[in-house]
C-alpha cells in the first residue's frame, strides 16, 4: 500500500502537512474533499525519494520490539479496553516505523471486522510462527490477554539471551580487528621497506624472508585482487546458505566444531523447551506445536530431524521416542520429556527444562569466551612473529656479520 505526504489548507487558510497509507491518491482526495480540505500538494513516498522505502533499508522488527508490543496489548486488554482501542494506542507509541505502519494497517483492518489473528498473518516477516499460533489459540480460548502476556515473558528471555550472547562475543570481535589490522600494516607497509633495505644490502635472503617479500608484494601490488576474493567469498557463503544443500553442509559444520558446538546444541535445547512449553501451555496441539517448534530452530539439520519427530507423532508415537530418535538432545531432556508425558504436565515440566538450558547458555557461551579469546591472541599474535622474524633476521646475520670483522 503506497505512502503520500500531503499539505492541505483548510477553510481558514490554515495550512496543515502529514502522510497517510491508503489504497490510491484518489482515495486520499475524497478524504480531503469529505473533511473540507483543499490539497496544496501531494507527493507519493517512492525509494527515490524516501531510501526507507527500500526493504534493506526498512527498520526491522527486533525481539525487543515484539516483547514489548506483547506487554502492553496484555496490559491494555486485560484492563478492558477493546482491541481497536489497543491498536490505537499502541500505534502511537511505537517508536519503530516498520512496526507502526504494521500496527497502522492492523488497528484500520480490525475496525472492519477481521479477526487479529488473520490480521497478523499478513505481516509474516513480522511477527513469527509461534506468536501468530498463539493469537489464533487466544482467540479460540478467549483467552488472549493470558497469550499475549506469556509471549511478553517467551520474547523478554529471547532478547535476554541474544543481549548475553552478542555482549560475550564483543570483546574477541574487536580484538580479532585490530590484530587483523595489525597484521595488514605490517604486510602492506612496514615489510616493504625493509625489504627494500635488504635489497640494496645484496645479501642472499632466507627462504622464509623471500616468502615473506613475495607475500607482501603480492598484496600491496594486487590488493583489488584480494578484496575481489574476499568479497567473492563472503558472497559464495551467503549464496550457498539460502541453499537447501548449502544450509545443511554449513549446519552440519557448526554443530561438528568444537566449542561452538556445545553453544548452538544448549541454545537449540533451551529454545525447543521454551516454544514448545509456551504453545502447549497455551492450548495449541501438540502437532501443530511441533511444527512451530521446527521453525524456531535454526539450524537445517535439527530441521530434517524435527521434520521426522513430526511423522513419528503423526504415526501415534509418544514425544519422548520421538525426541530420543532424533539423537541430539541431551539426556535429561529427554528423560523430563518422559516424566512430563507420564504426569501430564508435560507444559511445567518444559518450561522447567528451558529455565535450566537458559541458564547453561549463559554458562557455556563464557567457557567459549575464556577460550577463543585467547585462542585468537596467539594465532595472530603468532602470525605477527613470524611476520617480524622473518624480515628481521637476516638483519640481524648482517650486524652480526659485520661485527666480527
Amino acid at each position: 500500500m503506497p505512502i503520500y505526504t500531503y499539505k492541505v489548507k483548510d477553510r481558514e487558510g490554515n495550512t496543515y502537512s502529514g502522510e497517510s497509507k491508503v489504497e490510491s491518491k484518489d482515495v486520499l482526495l475524497d478524504l480531503f474533499k469529505k473533511h473540507n480540505y483543499t490539497p496544496v500538494e501531494i507527493l507519493e513516498k517512492t525509494f527515490i525519494t524516501d531510501v526507507s522505502q527500500i526493504s534493506i533499508f526498512k527498520k526491522r522488527v527486533k525481539t525487543a520490539d515484539l516483547a514489548q508490543f506483547c506487554r502492553q496489548f496484555s496490559i491494555m486488554i486485560n484492563a478492558g479496553i477493546s482491541i481497536a482501542g489497543a491498536l490505537d494506542v499502541l500505534k502511537d507509541q511505537t517508536t519503530n516505523d516498520t512496526l507502526k505502519d504494521c500496527l497502522n494497517d492492523m488497528y484500520n483492518n480490525i475496525q472492519k471486522g477481521i479477526s487479529l489473528s488473520s490480521i497478523m498473518r499478513s505481516f509474516p516477516n513480522i511477527f513469527p510462527p509461534i506468536l501468530l499460533s498463539m493469537v489464533e489459540a487466544g482467540e479460540v480460548s478467549g483467552q488472549l490477554d493470558n497469550v499475549f502476556t506469556r509471549m511478553a515473558d517467551h520474547f523478554e528471555k529471547e532478547h535476554k539471551q541474544n543481549q548475553k550472547l552478542k555482549s560475550s562475543m564483543t570483546y574477541p570481535i574487536i580484538v580479532l580487528i585490530v590484530a587483523v589490522l595489525v597484521v595488514v600494516i605490517l604486510v602492506v607497509k612496514v615489510i616493504p621497506t625493509f625489504g627494500e633495505a635488504l635489497t640494496g644490502m645484496n645479501i642472499e635472503l632466507p627462504p622464509l624472508t623471500q616468502i615473506m617479500l613475495k607475500i607482501s608484494n603480492f598484496f600491496t601490488s594486487y590488493w583489488y585482487l584480494v578484496l575481489f576474493g574476499l568479497f567473492a567469498l563472503i558472497f559464495g557463503i551467503n549464496m550457498m546458505s539460502k541453499t537447501d544443500r548449502g544450509k545443511i553442509f554449513i549446519d552440519g559444520i557448526v554443530l561438528k566444531f568444537p566449542v561452538i558446538s556445545n553453544v548452538v546444541k544448549t541454545v537449540m535445547t533451551a529454545r525447543l523447551c521454551r516454544t514448545l512449553s509456551t504453545l502447549l501451555r497455551s492450548g495449541v496441539l501438540m502437532l501443530e506445536s511441533l511444527i512451530i517448534t521446527r521453525r524456531v530452530l535454526n539450524n537445517s539439520m535439527l530441521q530434517a530431524k524435527m521434520d521426522q519427530a513430526v511423522e513419528n507423532v503423526k504415526q501415534g508415537r509418544s514425544l519422548t521416542l520421538s525426541i530420543t530418535e532424533m539423537e541430539y538432545f541431551p539426556p535429561l531432556v529427554v528423560s523430563m520429556l518422559k516424566t512430563g508425558e507420564e504426569a501430564g504436565n508435560l507444559d511445567e515440566t518444559l518450561e522447567k527444562a528451558a529455565d535450566f538450558y537458559e541458564d547453561q547458555t549463559g554458562e557455556q557461551i563464557e567457557k567459549m569466551m575464556t577460550l577463543i579469546e585467547p585462542l585468537i591472541i596467539i594465532v595472530l599474535g603468532g602470525v605477527v612473529v613470524f611476520i617480524v622474524f622473518s624480515v628481521l633476521y637476516p638483519m640481524l646475520s648482517v650486524y652480526q656479520n659485520i661485527g666480527s670483522y
